[in-house]
């Protein structure tokens, strides 16, 4: 037997093994720097969220109270003043980038925006309109407001990055007077009217979002290289862990494998007696006991099997015995008497017979029989019938009736048979001359005689005589009957195996298809009568198996 090559059950297991831990390792490693990733975009998005809260807090907060503590300052036009208090504000304020005063009429009191820490106007004329772009956003929130007849007059608004970076511009209206008249369509107006005093614009830096972010991606990036450090180090070795265990776990299982794979080499190269020793009581061992049982088995199996085939053997010697005990299914012409026969037995040996024999004065001797079952057994009583019969015609040089016959039969199965096995059995003797058949019967079937009537239509009779069947009883006896024939008639012989086998669908054949099938083909010559009878059966049946042994003989009187 020729070597198979590739790698070993232990190098697959070892690779396999390394494999899946180097995967779950990495795995767990990329798994641990998404985490640790996911973690600081989580803290930082949080810290800028609670940075926006409290700047927009802080920035209302403010630019209220500041508005507020202007307006006095607003209603007695001290512009001075109030420009001394942006410039202080912003001083004191470090978060504040940007912060301008505008009068009631929307004139420019103060413009201040830190510049290398001290306040620079930004190009901003004091008492003209303010010219910063924050303004016109700041002005077109207040108009959309009103119209929405919206009440709030607080504004926040996060300017785009500009020359002063990124703010987040608080703004408020000052009014005097009775709250009611206080809303963003007053703030918004050309005309200041009684109430409006002026405006506090508030700009707070968003640079330190920028400076969370950019910390906290370097902090990500710094924390997942040393995850991966680490993730690596303890993997390294729980990959030499891991493949110090898959490999000594492989040797352990592959060990006994190989020694089961050569033994089954053995058994297959001719040694049955080849073993394996099982020491483990785990799924090997059961697999070591599972084939010490598979061979075992297997020597069984091949004594049974070679002596089932000198038994076949056996077995087709006998039925080609057996076959020479029956004629041929070629049809005999007898003048005015022809005839054709049909054997099949259910197994290789059957327990049917049937023969035919010249008898002095133009006489034809046609004898069938069927034995209780069918296989060997059967077929040894079929052949003891056929010696008894040949040998009670020789001895009575070819002329003895159909009683003597049968009684010599019986005495020679009941003693062979010893009433294990009896036989049915029909003699009878056609008479060619004078068209007269002679007959006696041990149990068997009655055979059918069709005859055909005036107009064409068909009847049937039967030869019907009773007797015992052959081996019941030792001291036996039979009647005769004889029946004139008539040019035309059609004489069956027959065993019950046609009638009572089934088909695929469990119904029997029987007696009255069977009739029909006789009629249908009764202007036809005996073998061809014989061939159609068999044929229809045969089509009835199926691929059925048959449950018995077959036999049919069809004479025509001509």
């Amino acid at each position: 037997m020729a070597k198979r090559g590739g790698l070993s059950i232990s190098v697959k297991m070892i690779l396999t093994t390394t494999f899946l831990i180097l995967l779950t390792v990495l795995g767990f490693g990329a798994l641990n720097a998404c985490n640790i990733r996911d973690a600081y975009d989580r803290a930082a998005k949080d810290k800028i969220t609670e940075f926006r809260k409290q700047l927009s807090s802080k920035g209302e907060t403010n630019t209220v109270f500041f508005g507020q503590g202007l307006r006095s300052y607003f209603i007695n036009t001290q512009d001075l003043e109030i420009k001394e208090i942006v410039e202080g504000t912003l001083a004191q304020d470090t978060d504040l980038k940007l912060v301008y005063v505008v009068g009631r009429v929307q004139n420019l009191i103060k413009y201040c925006r830190r510049k290398d820490d001290k306040c620079d106007a930004g190009g901003q004329v004091e008492g003209a309109k303010v010219t910063h772009a924050s303004w016109d956003l700041v002005m077109n929130t207040w108009k959309e407001r009103a119209k929405g007849n919206e009440p709030a007059i607080n504004v926040s608004i996060e300017l785009p990055a500009g020359e002063d970076g990124k703010i987040q511009l608080f703004a408020y209206p000052v009014f005097s007077g009775d709250a009611v008249g206080w809303s963003a369509a007053a703030a918004a107006a050309e005309d200041a009217g009684e109430n409006r005093q002026g405006y506090v614009v508030f700009g707070y830096d968003l640079a330190p979002i920028d400076t969370f972010a950019k910390d906290s991606a370097k902090l990500k990036d710094d924390e997942s290289r040393k995850a991966a450090l680490r993730t690596g180090a303890f993997g390294a070795l729980f990959v030499l862990i891991g493949t110090l265990l898959a490999i000594f776990q492989g040797v352990q299982i592959s060990k006994p494998i190989k020694l089961l794979a050569w033994k089954a080499d053995q058994i297959a190269r001719g040694d049955l007696a080849a073993r394996v020793e099982v020491k483990s009581t785990d799924e090997l061992g059961l697999l070591g006991e599972n084939f010490n049982f598979m061979a075992d088995q297997l020597v069984v199996l091949l004594q049974q099997t070679a002596e089932k085939a000198t038994m076949e053997k056996e077995m087709e010697v006998a039925r080609t015995i057996q076959e020479t005990l029956v004629p041929t299914h070629d049809p005999v012409d007898k003048g005015t008497f022809r005839f054709a026969g049909y054997f099949q037995p259910a197994s290789q040996c059957g327990g049917d017979w049937w023969t035919w024999h010249d008898m002095v004065g133009d006489k034809v001797l046609v004898v069938i029989g069927d034995v209780t079952g069918h296989g060997v057994p059967s077929a040894m009583i079929t052949a003891g019938a056929k010696a008894a019969c040949d040998v009670a015609r020789a001895v009575n040089g070819d002329n003895i009736d159909p009683p003597k016959l049968l009684e010599i039969m019986n005495s020679a199965i009941y003693q062979s048979a010893k009433r294990k096995f009896v036989m049915t059995c029909f003699a009878s003797v056609v008479d060619i001359r004078r068209r007269t058949i002679t007959y006696s019967n041990a149990g068997h079937n009655f055979p059918y005689l069709y005859r055909t009537t005036e107009g064409g239509q068909g009847e049937f009779g039967s030869l019907m005589i009773r007797g015992n069947r052959l081996g019941d009883l030792k001291e036996s006896k039979y009647e005769i009957k004889t029946t004139e024939l008539l040019p035309g008639d059609i004489l069956v012989w027959y065993t019950d195996g046609i009638v009572e086998c089934e088909s695929s669908g469990g119904e029997e054949y029987g007696e009255k298809r069977f009739r029909a099938s006789v009629r249908r083909a009764a202007a036809l010559e005996p073998g061809e009568i014989r061939d159609s009878v068999v044929t229809d059966a045969a089509n009835f049946f199926g691929d059925c198996i048959r449950k018995d042994d077959i036999t049919l003989v069809i004479g025509k009187i001509y």
